[in-house]
């Protein structure tokens, strides 16, 4: 009988111990791959030096929160082409690599979501001052969030701006 007890108990506490978690939807999946395949597709804008093809993945009523902004200070649509055209009009060879992705924030100290709508991306940049002839490349981390049309309404992004003139000028250290 203690040998019977102790196989139920086991096989309780074993069944009550499997995930039942069964993933993202086939759905989801789809959509997030889309968000990041639209993402590629707009850094590639910066390589072929094309701004608007940087730029079609941006909805008209964006809100930007750039590097150099203080935080909850939004830019517009607008602000984001200017920086855009900026980065394409006074450097060469600007390639995004090492990147990774992800969605949705199942642990949050805001609202939690499992949404694929919600991009994650980490990557680094690289581009050439055609001037000095100097190779500048930093680590960049941006947030973007995609409406229903698959348009990005909401971007905030990271890195050391201040970190460009420096390595231009061949004082930054690492």
């Amino acid at each position: 009988m203690k040998n019977i007890l102790i196989l139920l108990l086991s096989i309780t506490v074993f069944s009550s111990c499997t995930n039942t978690n069964i993933g993202p939807s086939q759905e989801d999946t789809a959509t997030f791959n889309k968000n990041v395949e639209t993402w590629k597709m707009a850094a590639s804008g910066f390589t072929s030096e094309n701004p608007d093809k940087v730029m079609s993945i941006f909805a008209d009523s964006l809100k930007w929160n750039n590097p150099e902004a203080l935080m909850n200070v939004t830019k517009t649509k607008a602000d984001l082409t200017a920086a855009i055209n900026f980065y394409i009009d006074n450097f060469d060879n600007i390639t995004f690599t090492d990147d990774d992705y992800y969605a949705g924030s199942v642990y949050s100290t805001d609202q939690t979501s499992s949404s694929p709508n919600g991009l994650r991306v980490y990557g680094n940049w690289s581009f050439t001052d055609p001037d000095s002839g100097a190779d500048i490349a930093y680590k960049w981390m941006g947030v973007l969030r995609f409406n229903k049309d698959g348009k990005v309404f909401d971007f905030a992004d990271w890195f050391d701006v201040s970190s460009i003139p420096s390595q231009i000028e061949g004082t930054y250290k690492r």
